[in-house]
């Protein structure tokens, strides 16, 4: 599988254009639910340009996250349980690092769906098009910052050691022959 890798720059720059995106497209969001682990540090970045609170919740679905292997079914671990009172009624955008399978993705929306939300939309960093297990409701906004086919996305915040990780981000690149737009 190819792998691509991206350093924190690289993900504050494209973060900066998915929230224009996202403010260009009319609806006002009220808060973010980050999808932990990956979706907290997108969502905190996206924090400073959308100027919106960050909730979290996190689910498991993968069992390592170094093989890609899943589990049976996506489950629970932290939730807005209860909902606080400040998010009834509200717009509410979930953010999470990578459409990949759309299983986790689709776990979630269906459980947020259940609560009393105004408009639910979905940022993420990476969409990856390939086929999907999970489906999102119709009409759902939807937001990507990079496109990009199945490759394995190394982040910055996996690296045990991020000089190397810069020197692979840059000797390998993420112009427009890793990615599209």
């Amino acid at each position: 599988m190819e792998k691509v890798w991206y350093t924190y720059d690289d993900i504050h720059r494209v973060l900066r254009g998915l929230a224009l995106k996202i403010q260009q497209d009319g609806v006002k969001y009220d808060a973010m639910v980050a999808i932990g682990g990956g979706g907290f540090i997108p969502a905190r970045i996206l924090r400073c340009f959308l100027d919106i609170p960050v909730y979290a919740v996190t689910t498991a679905y993968y069992d390592s996250e170094t093989c890609g292997k899943t589990a049976d079914e996506v489950r629970k671990v932290q939730w807005l349980d209860p909902l606080p009172d400040t998010l009834v009624g509200r717009n509410i955008l979930v953010v999470d690092e990578v459409d990949d399978s759309r299983v986790t993705l689709e776990f979630v929306l269906k459980e947020l769906k259940k609560e009393p939300f105004n408009t639910i939309g979905v940022a993420v960093l990476h969409e990856k098009i390939k086929p999907k297990k999970g489906k999102l409701p119709e009409g759902l906004p939807y937001y990507s910052g990079i496109t990009l086919g199945d490759a394995w996305i190394n982040y910055p915040w996996d690296a045990d050691d991020i000089d190397e990780h810069n020197r692979l981000a840059a000797s390998v690149g993420w112009a427009a022959d890793k990615h599209i737009d």
